[in-house]
């Protein structure tokens, strides 16, 4: 039991395949679903309007949202909503440009995470709590940042470019190992309004949740889809990868941009924004090294 704790990163109320039937996990308090009388919709990245629909529940498998999405593109707009900041893009890279990256990532020794999956992170240490920065491992992004950012600027059209990332994080997702991030909201004293991920070898479902509408929505993210999260989507929603949206094995590769405060003219910018820039504009080969 003690190893199987030991075997992965998870801790609080976070568990995987390996831990989930250590006493930790037992002790957790067990709660209802809490979306159980939201109501759900699914995305059309198409038209760019959350579908309202009566044939997922807050339980539902990835196989089924993947069929709704696909329908919803050609259902009645009646009761949709907009969610003001969430692009998806369809085809974002190119099989051989998923290929090149992949190749790179795999090259590159990964950690143990939290909740089933590994990780390799490119940026500083955070201490969220007492709001520190420590840039003692930050050398710089990876290689294949500039092919990626170069690619984003083409989409200026969807705010895209522009970006400056201060965190560039690959995690891992596992079926076997039932890889999940739960809901929640990235931190909002480092990090900036937009939040990227682009999907490799695997596609799954970002959930969002709007507590005080008490709305859930699927957006299906196929493989080698980005999605960003700003606006209101950031800040008014809150969103995770469930465990039984995991099929074989998935990456995501996530990009984070600083805050307002860590940005030239920002309180914080001559503290921390001003190295950590620098840094972020260093590009990290990927042949021998492994990942800060």
């Amino acid at each position: 039991m003690g190893s199987a704790q030991q075997a992965c990163g998870c801790k609080g109320a976070r568990f995987c395949a390996l831990c989930e039937t250590t006493e930790r996990v037992k002790k957790l308090r067990v709660e209802g679903d809490k979306y159980t009388n939201y109501k759900t919709f699914v995305y059309d990245h198409i038209r760019q309007l959350a579908i309202p629909t009566s044939n997922l529940s807050s339980t539902s498998f990835l196989e089924d949202i993947i069929n709704e999405s696909n329908a919803c593109q050609s259902a009645s707009t009646e009761g949709s909503i907009e969610i003001d900041g969430l692009t998806l893009i369809h085809n974002f890279l190119s099989e051989s440009e998923e290929t090149n990256i992949l190749n790179m990532i795999d090259n590159v020794e990964w950690v143990q995470s939290q909740s089933g999956r590994r990780k390799q992170d490119y940026g500083p240490k955070v201490n969220f709590k007492h709001k520190k920065v420590k840039t003692d491992s930050f050398i710089g992004m990876p290689e294949y940042a500039d092919m990626l950012l170069e690619k984003m600027s083409q989409y200026d059209v969807k705010k895209l470019g522009n970006y400056q990332p201060f965190e560039m994080c690959n995690l891992e997702y596992e079926e076997v190992k039932k890889s999940a991030i739960e809901m929640h909201q990235d931190d909002m004293w480092i990090w900036g309004n937009r939040l990227i991920s682009i999907n490799l070898i695997n596609g799954s479902v970002m959930t969002l949740s709007n507590e005080s509408r008490q709305f859930l929505c699927y957006v299906h993210m196929p493989h080698r889809s980005l999605i960003c999260m700003a606006d209101d989507c950031r800040y008014d929603w809150k969103h995770g990868v469930l465990a039984h949206h995991i099929r074989g094995r998935r990456i995501a590769l996530t990009m984070r941009e600083a805050a307002k405060d860590f940005q030239e003219g920002g309180e914080l910018y001559e503290k921390y924004g001003a190295e950590l820039i620098r840094l972020g504009n260093i590009r990290v080969p990927l042949s021998k090294t492994s990942a800060c």
